[in-house]
């Protein structure tokens, strides 16, 4: 496959980052008129005066600046529009909301259908209008931020972007993320996320990507599809929702991705260890705590190169946010520099030194592939040093909970850890599974809370059973505040 260019031929620019807050995205620039919310919304104007102008979209009134349009939303536990009076009284130039006001106000008020539609309507309406904006989306089971911030690090040697940040990638916080973006921007990184099918699809209408990557296919969120297979069918939502001349990047080596990919006929960027893929490694040497080295193929082009963040899974993530950004036309020079400055995400094996134990926070998520992932990373750095897994629930996998999750006591004994301390609903079943994985009762320990662990932890060290050198991997999903543990480590010995 030869080298993709850009379709135009932009200088080189320095990259310019927004920082997005949670709820308010703010650009100076980001100017909308009364005319274009109501073309980008299909909404009723039911009140103030015509022909007026607004600033960027807020969904927070705690965060509101004077001029901005308040964008009210509604869900199953809460009414935004009981946020309008509020938002009044702060200076919003502008409110819409999908319930009538009950008191008349003397700004425009816009009347939509439904306020979460109308915020993604307004994010694709921004988005058509930047002509020569590249944007790529990224899904995938596990590795999806890590790509996206990948990318970030590698296309702002030639781009300025615009991304998704933190964790704004639902239907809310992706058209959240894509609203700020300017003529000034060359590429929007947009990372998306889901729960259930037709989220994808949604998204993908939204932000209408040029470039487009399915990382992987996992056992996630399997409480809303089903299984794997429909997870795949959610994911797939990416590429079927592309236009015709997009281009995908393909992992080669996940057999799910590979079957989406046969299903259509845009130009596509392969990448795994493969040896048939466009994109790949060879020769990679594991450094532990120091990272990855490996050499990168691009074609027939060939460089060494390393990654500051850990385990053979970022390997993987490294050509994932290769392939991306071949396809919007960087060297490989250019990618290799990319990648050598990127720096491990937030709760995401990041290696921190607390009290002269070596803590790997992986708090973000977890599910059965991010967990045996993790594990690989951290049997890869044991050397003489004990390691101790401190693990919480994976969520959202529904009939298949109570296997995976015995499933993972298993892999925590197989990958050699020394010990093991859980909680949460399914610890009985893991601490079971890593006692039939040959480990012993001294090794493991199924606390009822965190204060709990913490305090294990701490007589342990007393107790010397471990200490200084060792290695703590904390990990468990989202939903499982595991970063609390890290936080009291920090306190108590930090």
């Amino acid at each position: 496959m030869e080298t993709l260019r850009c379709r135009d031929n932009r200088p080189e620019l320095h990259s310019q980052e927004r920082q997005n807050g949670n709820a308010n995205i703010e650009d100076a620039t980001a100017v909308w008129t009364l005319t274009d919310v109501l073309l980008a919304t299909g909404g009723k104007f039911v009140a103030g005066k015509p022909g007026t102008c607004f600033g960027a979209v807020s969904t927070d009134t705690r965060s509101i600046k004077k001029g901005d349009l308040f964008l009210a939303l509604s869900g199953a536990n809460f009414n935004g529009a009981e946020f309008a009076h509020e938002a009044y009284g702060k200076g919003a130039g502008g409110i819409i909301v999908d319930t009538e006001l009950e008191e008349e106000l003397d700004i425009p008020v816009i009347l939509v259908a439904n306020s979460q539609k109308a915020l993604g309507d307004l994010a694709a309406y921004r988005r058509s209008s930047m002509a020569d904006l590249k944007v790529v989306g990224i899904t995938g089971s596990s590795g999806k931020t890590t790509v996206k911030e990948m990318c970030g690090a590698i296309l702002s040697e030639e781009y300025n972007i615009l991304k998704t940040e933190g964790n704004f990638n639902n239907l809310i916080g992706m058209p959240l993320s894509l609203l700020p973006v300017t003529n000034e921007h060359d590429v929007a990184i947009l990372e998306m996320g889901m729960n259930r099918e037709g989220e994808i699809a949604r998204m993908t209408e939204i932000a209408d990507p040029d470039i487009a990557c399915i990382v992987n296919v996992q056992a996630a969120h399997l409480a809303g599809l089903g299984n794997v297979d429909g997870v795949a069918r959610a994911k797939g939502e990416l590429f079927a929702g592309c236009k015709s001349w997009s281009i995908f990047c393909v992992n080669y080596d996940d057999k799910l991705v590979r079957a989406l990919a046969r299903q259509t006929s845009q130009e596509k960027v392969s990448f795994g260890r493969h040896r048939d893929a466009f994109i790949r490694a060879t020769h990679v040497k594991n450094n532990g705590e120091k990272g990855m080295t490996f050499t990168l193929h691009v074609g027939k082009e060939r460089m060494r190169t390393s990654l500051k963040v850990m385990g053979e899974h970022n390997v993987a993530n490294g050509l994932a946010a290769t392939a991306i950004s071949h396809a919007a036309g960087l060297s490989i020079e250019q990618i290799v520099r990319g990648l050598e400055t990127f720096e491990p995400y937030d709760k995401r094996m990041q290696l921190e030194n607390i009290g002269g134990m070596k803590i790997i926070n992986d708090c973000y998520n977890a599910n059965p592939a991010s967990m045996l992932a993790a594990f690989d990373a951290v049997q890869a750095m044991k050397g003489k040093h004990k390691t101790i897994a401190i693990l919480g629930d994976m969520l959202e996998l529904g009939e298949a909970s109570e296997n995976a999750h015995r499933r993972l006591g298993e892999m925590v004994a197989c990958k050699g850890f020394d010990y093991v301390l859980v909680f949460g609903e399914y610890a009985k079943i893991v601490a079971q599974g890593a006692m039939d994985g040959s480990m012993t009762l001294r090794q493991v320990h199924r606390l009822e809370n965190k204060d709990h662990i913490l305090q294990k932890l701490f007589e342990c060290m007393e107790d010397k059973a471990f200490g200084r050198g060792d290695f703590f991997l904390v990990k468990g999903s989202r939903g499982m505040c595991m970063e609390k543990i890290v936080d009291g480590l920090r306190r108590e010995l930090g």
